[in-house]
């Protein structure tokens, strides 16, 4: 396992989504009243769609970049006519998107837990972003090398 060969999105995004899935078994609501306390985490509600959905995919994300560069294995380098920086970076913005609909949504008794989950699925959508730019897969309006198509060049004159 040599970890010399991740990119930086790489590193970013599997150090967040390892993060992040540490930090969806802390406290994300809770409320002390005297001797009683009640807590919730990520996995649990309210509203436990978003959460676990945005979890799954940092899980997701993480585990591509750890099996594909460090185990070794062979994958292909599209999904289809999409490369692999551009689905981690639409799964970091759609993981960060979710556990912010989240907090909006229950801004009562937050804790830690949620705060550094959704620092860590910004770094999920970070990661993603880099490891698109450095495979060229973005456009130039963001920050990519070039466009998608060469200017074409004028027609002929007669």
């Amino acid at each position: 396992m040599d970890l010399k060969k991740l990119t930086t999105g790489e590193w970013v995004t599997a150090v967040s989504g390892v993060l992040l899935l540490i930090f969806s078994f802390f406290h994300w609501y809770s409320v002390d009243i005297g001797p009683f306390s009640v807590s919730r985490n990520g996995w649990q509600s309210p509203d436990a769609f978003w959460s676990v959905v945005a979890i799954l995919i940092g899980i997701v994300l993480a585990a591509h970049v750890i099996v594909n560069k460090l185990a070794g294995v062979d994958m292909p380098e599209r999904m289809g006519s999409v490369g692999w920086g551009v689905v981690h970076l639409a799964g970091g913005v759609i993981a960060f998107v979710f556990i912010l609909i989240k907090w909006l949504s229950n801004t009562d008794f937050v804790s830690f837990g949620l705060y550094a989950s959704l620092v860590c699925a910004l770094g999920l959508a970070v990661g993603g972003y880099l490891m698109a730019r450095e495979r060229g897969e973005l456009p130039q309006a963001l920050g990519g090398a070039g466009g998608a198509t060469p200017p074409s060049s004028p027609p002929p004159t007669a």
